[in-house]
């Protein structure tokens, strides 16, 4: 009896052990991107890219994902999206987060579908106060807009793009959204014609509309939303995204089409509903080079 007890709690702590490896531990991911048009003064540019938090803490005050960060020496920050979770009536994670990097670095924001579902759903009152809060901070928030990021006299270009909420899909589900597929004239008319000469970032959440984003003309895309489909099978990918879909086209890591990169975080926080296997947090560095 004894042993048995001794065998079930080995069993219980390894168990409990592999899954606050799994929730609480950040992986940290590096690209180098070499295009020809980034200027020779962004060469070893470095961008740190943060992505659904979800009102997740790793370690006290986020000190644990501050320094991840600190240790990637980063540039600049871009966050893209859903720091907080909409159906959860605390944000003074997402705030108090923002206020410690912003202390050293220059932040780029973008809101996700989450952010735009607080404002709709029980907790909408806290959160029209959250965003009071969030436009008072010293971010760079980029709703359907483009800023320029200068070097001497050279510059690149980082626009955030706000999907709204009917395109997010939804299966199995009985849900109300009427729009799929963008039309294909939605991003330029949100953002305006982009100059194809010059380096282009795109801020967008989710990355489903990959290939809008590339004929659009972005050169680099930055996307969250999947949590890399939260239980990642080996040789497989990601079992499930946010759309109730098996096994979705995009998951994790680098995808290419013409002459656009994307790359996919699997952010930071996690499914209310699932746990993350072989999925574990990540932030992401990407290097530009001149090439």
């Amino acid at each position: 009896m004894i042993n048995e007890v001794l065998i079930g709690g080995a069993i219980f702590t390894s168990a409990y052990s592999l899954y606050r490896y799994q929730v609480d531990s950040i992986e940290k991911n590096e690209y180098i991107i070499e295009n020809s048009k980034i200027p020779k003064e962004f060469d070893n540019f470095n961008i740190v890219q943060i992505s659904d938090l979800h009102n997740k803490s790793f370690g006290k005050d986020n000190k644990k994902l501050l320094n991840a960060i600190d240790k990637l020496s980063p540039d600049i920050v871009v966050i893209t999206g859903n720091l907080v979770d909409g159906e959860n009536k605390k944000f003074n994670i997402a705030l108090n987060l923002i206020d410690d990097l912003t202390k050293k670095y220059k932040v780029y924001h973008i809101i996700g579908n989450h952010e735009q579902k607080s404002l709709i759903k029980r907790y909408k009152d806290l959160y029209n106060n959250y965003f009071k809060e969030l436009y008072s901070r010293n971010i760079i928030n980029l709703e359907n807009e483009v800023v320029k990021i200068e070097k001497n006299n050279s510059h690149i270009n980082i626009y955030g793009l706000i999907i709204p909420l009917d395109y997010y899909k939804y299966f199995f589900s009985n849900s109300k959204n009427k729009n799929s597929n963008l039309d294909k004239k939605f991003i330029e008319n949100t953002l305006g014609k982009i100059n194809k000469n010059e380096y282009n970032i795109l801020l967008s959440h989710t990355p489903f509309f990959f290939e809008e984003y590339a004929s659009w003309g972005a050169d680099l895309v930055l996307a969250g939303h999947v949590h890399g489909g939260i239980i990642r099978i080996p040789y497989m990918g990601g079992l499930l995204s946010p759309n109730r879909e098996f096994f979705p086209k995009y998951d994790f890591g680098t995808y290419n089409k013409e002459e656009s990169t994307m790359l996919l975080s699997k952010g930071l926080g996690g499914s209310r509903i699932l746990m993350r296997i072989n999925c574990r947090p990540e932030i992401v560095k990407i290097t530009l080079k001149h090439k």
